[in-house]
């Protein structure tokens, strides 16, 4: 990732992303967890089945195929899968 902070200008997509984070874990991390981890997945508690939860609605929301292993450091924080998200040219336009 590069040093750009893609939380500016990115505020819709940022809260649509921790919205998903939550919903994946079931609503066992909330979006206060997440922000008080700094955006870090694993710091909120996300375990493993809440992140393939992620991965799928990650592909079903913004139409985003994730390599869990290729794309470990991007999904490990809200601003990685931000940046992930924009990368594959998704999160305009999409409900």
């Amino acid at each position: 990732m590069t040093g750009v902070d893609v939380r500016t200008g990115e505020t819709g997509l940022r809260e649509r992303v921790e919205s998903l984070v939550v919903l994946a874990t079931g609503r066992a991390v909330s979006v206060d967890d997440l922000r008080g981890c700094a955006g870090s997945l694993d710091a909120a508690g996300v375990n493993s089945i809440a992140y393939i939860n992620l991965i799928e609605a990650l592909d079903r929301q913004f139409h985003v195929v994730v390599d869990p292993e290729r794309d470990a450091e991007a999904l490990s924080t809200v601003d990685g899968i931000v940046a992930l998200i924009r990368s594959a040219g998704a999160g305009e336009d999409r409900a």
